[in-house]
């Protein structure tokens, strides 16, 4: 398995090679800052299906009413991106290859953010979206003209943070620390980091807040409650216990919090492990 360095020198391989990666730190900031990020693909946009269609809300409610305003489908070629796919594009800009004109520090883009589209048409969608508050990012660089930004809080170094505790969790003996601010240290660990992910040995610390989100949160701990549900026959298929706490999970354990006669919000909490027999 390719590590993110192996991968910035080929490039015939784009930042997508590192989705594994990219979606277990999504999974993280989904726990550092629960809903800030929404799923934008109910809108009216053509993405790539290895692209990540999350913004934060105020950018999807004003990207939605330029959508609207033109009436047509809007074709995306860059959304959300993790830190390991800002470093993937910083380390070929600084490199002057693969034909990278521009491309923010890892935690400094505001595709890290939830606030910026890489929009292809971007002179005809251009006046609809500067209409909803976005601004073309092409005014202040000529060479990065598909660009555009929202205004909103940068959440950049939530993503540096999530992937350190993911290092963290993954490495008991290698521990760096958990500050969101993207050093050397954790440069040189985005670097050997498995583009596809690593494995679930380290699983987050016992007892956290479970629930249904976007993007799901996974982990062991997902798989602890989904076996206990499984034994209840609330879940029935071996398939269901995969460590995602996906529609399925959550409706299971609403009608085991029903059962149980819990407070029923599909989130798995300390009232839940403790009924489910989890410590």
């Amino acid at each position: 398995m390719p590590m993110l360095r192996d991968i910035v020198p080929s490039c015939g391989l784009s930042t997508t090679t590192a989705d594994g990666l990219s979606r277990q730190i999504l999974a993280e900031v989904n726990l550092v800052v629960p809903g800030t990020l929404v799923d934008c693909s109910d809108l009216n946009i053509e993405i790539n299906a290895r692209q990540f269609p999350f913004l934060q809300l105020a950018a999807k409610t004003a990207l939605a009413r330029a959508i609207s305003n033109r009436g047509r489908r809007m074709r995306i070629n860059s959304g959300y991106r993790t830190c390991a796919q800002q470093y993937i594009l910083r380390k070929r800009y600084e490199r002057g290859i693969c034909g990278i004109t521009a491309a923010a520090k890892p935690g400094r883009s505001n595709h890290e953010s939830g606030l910026a589209l890489d929009v292809a048409d971007y002179d005809g969608w251009r006046p609809y979206l500067e209409a909803q508050g976005w601004s073309w990012y092409g005014r202040v660089n000529p060479r990065d003209p598909w660009h555009f930004d929202f205004p909103g809080i940068p959440i950049g170094n939530v993503g540096i943070k999530a992937f350190q505790s993911l290092w963290n969790r993954t490495h008991l003996r290698d521990q760096i620390d958990t500050d969101g601010d993207y050093g050397p240290i954790t440069d040189s660990k985005l670097s050997i980091s498995p583009s596809q992910g690593f494995g679930l040995g380290g699983d987050p610390p016992p007892g956290r807040i479970l629930r249904l989100s976007s993007p799901y949160i996974q982990g062991g701990d997902v798989r602890q409650v989904q076996m206990k549900l499984k034994e209840g026959n609330y879940l029935t298929s071996e398939n269901d216990v995969d460590g995602i706490y996906g529609p399925n999970t959550e409706a299971a354990v609403r009608q085991f919090q029903t059962d149980q006669g819990l407070t029923v919000d599909g989130i798995v909490g300390s009232e839940t492990y403790e009924a489910l027999g989890i410590e």
